[in-house]
């Protein structure tokens, strides 16, 4: 039953709603009243996309979140541009305020509130200040999102991915050329073979990432659909976000974990030898999981004592 809260007082009430439970009722009136906490929920974003680390400092990050699922429910149009800007800032305050947002929904979620204009997600791309991840991972998904969608066309994104490859993206190794080489597999793009050759050639691709010879074979004669499965459009905040291990995780859990930690225990029994060969076939999507996920600021499961993400995790 909605309450007579204005929706800043709404905002306050989520920002301030304990770790546990789920906070259903605030998220579910905010959704009831979608007119009215459009433009209060764009704020938030506008403003954290200009000053992140008062969200980060201030322990708002779920306005923040919550934010970017909202108005991707509510597709407003409006939430791109700023979304984008945030995206683009530092590494570490996108990991405070998202987390493993980034390789899951965000792509999602920016698909669902395109404006029409993709110079945004160019200039994310081609920012070697952006996050990795978020240059690789979350643009690649977008434009999944968006050419099942409808919302763009093979032949534009075969083009821009041909000036990618071909001159736009810097020529180091990492994640951004792992995600966009699979993209065009992925796709189909023949076009782009020459160019992932040439990537492999000088070592620009991880192996363990994605086969060589299998991501040749599939450029060459278009993969299966199997990416597919992580398009969509944001439908449902509730279903997105309530199943996430934070909502749920016990105090004896949380008094284990380091300050970094984001979710998992340490004494429970995972098949990470399945996980780490699962994570090498696709990127990281949305699924349910039968184990506790690995934190990107997780220790790697291989023992390595770096971070998931710069380890395992990159792949």
């Amino acid at each position: 039953m909605p309450t007579s809260d204005t929706p800043a007082e709404l905002l306050t009430r989520l920002a301030e709603a304990p770790p546990r439970p789920y906070p259903d009722s605030i998220i579910k009136e905010m959704i009831d009243r979608m007119e009215e906490m459009t433009l209060p929920l764009l704020e938030v974003l506008t403003d954290a996309a200009q000053r992140p680390k008062h969200y980060v400092k201030a322990g708002n990050w779920k306005q923040v979140v919550f934010a970017s699922y909202l108005l991707a429910q509510f597709r407003v149009t409006a939430a791109f541009q700023p979304l984008c800007t945030l995206l683009g800032g530092p590494e570490e305050d996108l990991d405070a305020i998202f987390s493993d947002m980034i390789t899951e929904d965000m792509g999602n979620i920016l698909a669902s509130v395109y404006d029409g204009d993709d110079r945004p997600l160019r200039a994310l791309v081609e920012n070697q200040n952006a996050a990795d991840y978020v240059r690789g991972c979350t643009v690649t998904r977008c434009y999944q999102c968006m050419l099942v969608e409808g919302k763009i066309t093979r032949d534009v994104l075969e083009t821009y991915v041909t000036e990618l490859l071909g001159g736009k993206l810097e020529r180091v190794p990492g994640i951004i050329w792992d995600c966009w080489t699979v993209f065009c597999a992925e796709l189909g793009f023949a076009s782009t073979i020459p160019l992932i050759q040439k990537a492999i050639d000088d070592d620009l691709c991880d192996p363990y990432y994605y086969g060589f010879d299998e991501i040749l074979r599939a450029a060459s004669n278009g993969d299966d659909d199997d990416w597919k499965k992580s398009t969509g459009l944001i439908q449902d905040t509730v279903k997105e976000t309530s199943w996430w291990a934070n909502w749920t995780e016990t105090d004896e859990q949380e008094e284990g974990e380091d300050d970094e930690d984001e979710v998992g225990d340490e004494d429970e029994e995972v098949d990470w030898e399945s996980y780490l060969l699962d994570s090498t076939m696709t990127e990281p999507s949305t699924v349910v999981r039968d184990a506790p996920k690995v934190g990107r600021n997780d220790p790697c499961p291989c023992g390595s004592e770096k971070k998931f993400k710069k380890c395992c995790g990159a792949v």
